[in-house]
């Protein structure tokens, strides 16, 4: 075997490629090479509690880790840098200043948000997809519950960040005591939100929304948005051609792929995202992986894997053992041949979703929980998701959460156990 380095280069430090960065550190040696993480931030965000601080009760610092404190006790080179086309002939990424070769790419750049192509979406609605849209958002609801006006708030879109971000402003609006002068409206165009969700728990769901007086208009597609002026706009919607006048317009309707220029192009789904082998791989170019949302990976049932956090991390757990085992120890005249046979399998086990500031709902081993025992399981999952990343995958209990085994499962539940005995230690 050559004695020959390997660069291994991820683009994105989302959920996927910050999990599989620091998962992998640990086996960058004199012989593997080095491993390159580049990101336009300095920042890893958790997206799964943006919705918090558009509704004040997060600040952005909360939600944001600094990226090389992540990788301090790693040889990880990390570069700030926005991607700009990805040339996989020469194997090679053109970043803003500069370009990096690599002998093995993992595109991690995650999604952005779908408009549909409807008229006026763009201009004069706000988008959620990161923490400075967040904070924008905030920043917009503060304004309006200082004006002393009635207001309409809207959201379009009924999936799981539409919902969230619903649940959050409405607790936001009633510690504020503005109640009577603002009203949250979330519009859906298919019958029922969360959409793919269990049904027992999106009736759970719907509950708590109506008992935070919370409207909610289903069948309801949008299909064009006006300024009225003063910030304020008009919002055509799909049945009878009614409107709805909003004082603040949130798109959370759908996400695409990163719209990331790769040339020669690769093939995409109408969304944007990459298509991929069942290992995470491009068929035409097997040096290059992808993960996250910006992979399009169909499951058993050939249906894709869902944009979801927990996916992604899935799946980058998945490669940290992959990449290791197959790719990094390889000689790089190897990569276009390498022995995979351990391809990409998951199914969900656990549907979560927080309703406001400390209310959630899930699906936890076939069962809809609530109240204290869902925020228990939230907190118990961002506590382990972050500690792995600080271990780098080195502490097997928190390693084991995003595993699918029998001895993955008890690892987790004995940790489950301990940590809800150190939280009912504190209230006590």
């Amino acid at each position: 075997m050559s004695t020959s380095k390997n660069r291994v280069v991820i683009l994105g430090a989302g959920y996927a490629g910050i999990f599989l960065a620091t998962n992998i550190a640990r086996y960058v040696t004199e012989k593997v090479g080095e491993v390159v993480l580049i990101d336009r931030n300095p920042y890893h965000q958790l997206l799964q509690e943006i919705h918090l601080v558009a509704a004040d009760f997060r600040t952005a610092n909360e939600v944001q880790i600094p990226i090389l404190k992540l990788i301090d006790r790693t040889d990880i080179k990390f570069i700030q840098s926005a991607v700009k086309q990805i040339m996989p002939d020469k194997n090679m990424v053109a970043l803003e200043s500069t370009e990096i070769n690599y002998d093995l790419l993992i595109v991690c750049l995650g999604a952005s948000t779908k408009y549909f192509n409807i008229k006026g979406a763009t201009e004069n609605t706000l988008p959620l997809r990161s923490v400075p849209d967040a904070s924008l958002i905030c920043d917009k609801m503060r304004a309006l519950m200082k004006s002393n006006k009635k207001h309409d708030i809207v959201i379009v879109g009924g999936g799981a960040t539409g919902v969230s971000l619903g649940g959050a402003l409405s607790d936001f609006v009633k510690e504020s005591k503005k109640s009577d002068i603002l009203t949250i409206t979330i519009i859906e165009a298919l019958p029922t939100i969360l959409s793919g969700w269990d049904e027992r728990l999106v009736k759970k769901v719907n509950e708590v929304l109506l008992e935070k007086e919370i409207r909610i208009r289903t069948n309801s597609a949008v299909t064009r948005v006006e300024n009225d002026g003063d910030a304020s706009c008009s919002i055509y919607l799909s049945d009878s051609g009614s409107k709805i006048h909003s004082s603040l317009a949130i798109w959370t309707a759908g996400v695409k792929g990163y719209d990331i220029q790769i040339s020669p192009e690769v093939e995409k789904t109408k969304d944007g995202r990459i298509i991929l082998n069942e290992f995470c791989q491009i068929g035409s170019y097997p040096n290059i992986f992808s993960i996250g949302d910006i992979a399009a990976v169909k499951d058993e049932n050939g249906k894709l894997y869902p944009p979801l956090a927990q996916i992604a991390v899935r799946e980058a757990k998945y490669l940290s053992k992959l990449i290791p085992k197959h790719v990094i120890i390889t000689d790089r005249a190897d990569l276009s041949s390498l022995p995979l046979n351990e391809k990409f399998e998951y199914n969900i086990k656990v549907q979560l979703i927080s309703l406001g500031n400390d209310d959630y709902v899930g699906l936890f081993n076939n069962h809809v929980i609530s109240g204290n025992l869902a925020k228990l399981v939230e907190e118990f999952s961002m506590s382990a998701y972050i500690k792995t990343l600080e271990s780098g995958g080195r502490d097997i209990k928190n390693t084991s959460l995003y595993g699918d085994n029998i001895f993955s499962q008890l690892v987790s539940g004995i940790a489950f156990a301990r940590f809800t005995f150190i939280k009912w230690l504190e209230k006590a």
